[in-house]
């Protein structure tokens, strides 16, 4: 069973609540790291990922630990050393007894939030009542770990896998982190398995975090479009914007014409997988930019409910947050029919994910 399995779950169920999209276990590296090997630094036990909308991405960790004699003052400072080097926002750390008040009220003043379990089941609650339990899917630990376990029993999933558990959370340029996936989910595409539910598990994680980054991007992007463009004009705009700049996307350009030529390959075009049906993607979440991320929790939610057993407080939640704006489920399918459209393997999960929604939000 997973370590500080139930504190965990606590937090999970935290982050749902407030809009949180969590993540298990996501391992920490420096960026920057000059070794041939990146070497882990530590973990993060729960990260909550709030997509861009009207306001930019927001981030909290959190710190689980269940040994009676942890220093509460002790993991509050490491928290907020955590909390600097992954550029969170908010930390919480869990214990199981109570740390003195003036431990607590030390915590805060350097962003964290120190809690013994009662206390902090007690802080949730008052916060939000969708802080429930059997309100989610995505607290079933058993199905994060047949997912990481997906690593060694398939080696060609396992950067994805790895990439949706960690990486992805911690990418600060949503441009980067979106050609990244599409990168790992190429390699990977080949060994989707519709008929397996840990498979369509992390489909529906692709998904999710698709629309987690799209979310930035138009974000971004709805700065620069107007109403007025051309076609060319935007799919110009567009291309740019998604490779970092004019004068990043002519760099790569010219390494790709470079490595065909070397190849003796036919130059080709140099564009994202599935251009055409990217841009009208693109066009259709700038209808309402500011709403393109509020399908990425119950997305992930819906994911995990292929790993479960149906609960009806949950599917009322995936509904309620899928129906609270007529955007949300229309840029939901609009993702999905994008990623199916890639590859024969990934239009099957495309369309057992189509059914996966109709099947909650009827």
């Amino acid at each position: 069973m997973m370590k500080d399995a139930i504190q965990k779950q606590k937090a999970v169920r935290y982050c749902v609540a407030h809009g949180y999209i969590p993540y298990m276990e996501c391992l920490v590296r420096y960026g920057e790291d000059t070794a041939a090997k990146p070497a882990d630094i530590t973990d993060v036990d729960v990260l909550g990922v709030r997509p861009a909308g009207e306001v930019r991405e927001r981030r909290v960790v959190f710190d689980c630990k269940t040994l009676a004699k942890t220093s509460g003052v002790g993991r509050a400072l490491w928290a907020s050393g955590l909390l600097q080097l992954v550029q969170a926002d908010e930390a919480f750390v869990i214990l199981v007894k109570p740390a003195p008040d003036g431990h607590r009220l030390a915590a805060r003043k350097i962003g964290v939030h120190l809690f013994a379990e009662k206390i902090f089941d007690e802080y949730a609650r008052s916060s939000s009542t969708n802080y429930l339990e059997g309100i989610t899917y995505l607290d079933n630990l058993a199905a994060w770990d047949a997912l990481w376990n997906l690593r060694t029993q398939l080696p060609r999933v396992a950067p994805l896998v790895e990439y949706l558990s960690s990486e992805a959370a911690f990418e600060r340029s949503a441009t980067a982190g979106f050609r990244t996936l599409l990168s790992r989910l190429k390699s990977a595409e080949g060994e989707f398995d519709v008929t397996k539910p840990v498979h369509r598990l992390l489909y529906g994680m692709v998904i999710s975090q698709a629309i987690t980054f799209l979310s930035a991007i138009v974000r971004e992007f709805s700065t620069v479009f107007d109403q007025s463009m051309d076609l060319d004009a935007f799919q110009s705009a567009l291309r740019n914007h998604v490779w970092g700049g004019r004068e990043g996307y002519e760099l790569r350009k010219r390494l790709h014409i470079a490595l065909q030529v070397s190849r003796n390959e036919e130059v080709g075009d140099f564009q994202l997988p599935g251009w055409d049906k990217f841009v009208e993607l693109v066009r259709a979440l700038l209808d309402a930019p500011m709403l393109a991320g509020t399908p990425a929790l119950p997305v992930k939610d819906i994911a995990f409910r292929e790993m479960g057993t149906a609960s009806a407080l949950a599917d009322a939640r995936i509904k309620a947050e899928l129906g609270a704006n007529p955007r949300a489920r229309q840029f939901a399918m609009g993702v999905n029919r994008y990623v199916g459209s890639l590859s024969r393997l990934l239009k099957d999960c495309s369309d057992n994910f189509t059914t996966g929604i109709s099947k909650v939000t009827a």
